[in-house]
């Protein structure tokens, strides 16, 4: 089974063979088709192992000689492939130091496990350079599947990266991707982060963001891959959909390897100062009474934040360590602020709340479970409606929403979903600004004392 994609043009040469290739799962319409540098892996890596054993793979010929052979006996019939021994140890970094030291004109290699068809395509990878050896001749996806994990167990230098470009051209020939089963498959079957599993996250989060049966789809995944494809889901506005993981384009490069959380500290350090306006009276209801409620808060303040002027500052008589008390109102404007910038903010704003940012839905997400599990429901999306009704009445209710969205995602999820991840790093970076609140609005006041 394969998921079906909208309509879109392709190599007349490859019509007959993705007819065969394509199974027959139902059109689903769903929005246009991703293009092409979506559907591209990001930089899959070569899978060859640099190794001091055997003969050095860029001093082969087909120049000289090459006596020995390896007889590879492939799946549980053991079907016989040979192929010249300095060869197959000049592109597999495995069988270079397999066969490092053997002299025999005659080895011998099994492979049980692996399909004829798999290894069949692999050798034709060996000998030519690509894995598709005629535009008649079409793989399946398990076939390409299965020459990728070949590719990566046998270490046979530029397979992987080649199999995912046969599968983006099965794609373009039959308008279909991967079913679920296969996909989950792949979840265990290669390690974690490989190229092969991003290039079909991100097919999967885009069929799940254009498909009418996104909801079916979801059903049919589980929960680790399902947490994955969340992630992967969140908007980003510099990367492509496939491009999980990369760094924004306006990362200063020397700092790309730091994790994406650590991008918030960067644009503020780059960030110039901003003056601040006179004071005026907010466009807020009565304000409220003042409250000694705990200091907290936030980071600098952005031109294009709330159109709602600052409130201005009643002094209090007393002060703690030379910091003045603020209202409950001021306050809540900073919760107001913070909120917006979190909602409607730069990049990596938008990947931070993402997967929080509206109401779960135990169908779509595929968590019927989710409300036995979570009895106070949480999201940004609400707490901005009740931001937007003036339903907050201290900004201690504002911070227990906040943590009820990341308590919920803890009750419900495994430290090693990637959605707890996520949690925690939304978590740290909204505690960071929000411990912050007193000096940003004492700046909003223009009068920060000395």
């Amino acid at each position: 089974m394969h998921l079906k994609f909208p309509q879109q043009q392709h190599q007349p040469q490859l019509a007959a063979a993705a007819a065969t290739a394509a199974t027959a799962a139902p059109d689903i319409p769903s929005g246009p088709t991703a293009s092409d540098t979506e559907a591209v892996a990001p930089n899959p890596t070569a899978t060859e192992v640099t190794n001091g054993n055997g003969p050095d793979p860029s001093s082969f010929s087909w120049l000289d000689a090459h006596h020995q052979f390896v007889v590879v006996l492939v799946g549980p019939d053991k079907v016989p492939f040979g192929l010249q021994k300095d060869f197959l140890c000049a592109k597999s970094s495995h069988y270079r130091s397999k066969f490092a030291h053997r002299d025999e004109l005659e080895l011998i290699d099994e492979l049980p496990n692996c399909p004829v068809e798999v290894f069949a395509f692999t050798q034709n990878f060996l000998y030519t350079g690509s894995v598709i050896p005629d535009e008649n001749t079409m793989p399946s996806y398990d076939i390409l599947v299965g020459v990728w994990k070949l590719g990566h167990e046998l270490e046979i230098d530029g397979l992987c990266d080649q199999t995912l470009e046969a599968m983006v051209e099965v794609r373009r020939a039959t308008e279909r991707i991967p079913a679920a089963p296969l996909l989950v498959q792949v979840w265990k079957d290669t390690p974690e982060g490989c190229s092969i599993r991003k290039l079909l996250l991100g097919w999967a989060a885009e069929y799940m963001h254009t498909s009418i049966s996104k909801a079916e789809f979801a059903k049919s995944l589980p929960q680790d891959v399902l947490s994955e494809l969340v992630v992967a889901m969140v908007p980003s506005d510099t990367s492509p959909l496939v491009q999980l993981g990369g760094a924004p384009g306006n990362v200063n490069p020397i700092h790309a390897p730091r994790k994406q959380v650590h991008y918030l500290d960067q644009e503020e350090e780059e960030e110039p100062e901003q003056p601040y306006p006179t004071i005026k009276k907010p466009r807020r209801p009565d304000p409220l009474p003042q409250s000694s409620a705990s200091k907290a808060a936030v980071r600098k303040t952005k031109n294009a934040l709330p159109v709602t002027k600052p409130v201005p500052r009643r002094r209090s008589n007393g002060t703690v360590n030379g910091d003045h008390e603020y209202t409950v109102e001021q306050k809540l404007y900073f919760c107001q602020d913070l909120l917006t910038r979190m909602l409607s903010g730069p990049g990596f704003w938008t990947r931070l709340v993402g997967p929080f940012k509206e109401p779960v839905d135990p169908v779509v997400d595929n968590v019927p479970d989710y409300f036995d599990k979570v009895t106070r429901p949480m999201d940004l999306s609400t707490m901005k409606a009740k931001m937007d009704r003036s339903q907050y009445t201290s900004d201690e209710e504002f911070l227990a929403d906040m943590n009820q969205i990341f308590s919920n995602c803890k009750t419900y999820w495994k430290t090693s979903d990637a959605i707890y991840t996520a949690c925690e790093k939304l978590e740290k970076t909204f505690l960071e600004k929000y411990s912050q609140m007193n000096k940003w609005l004492a700046k909003m006041e223009g009068n920060e004392e000395h």
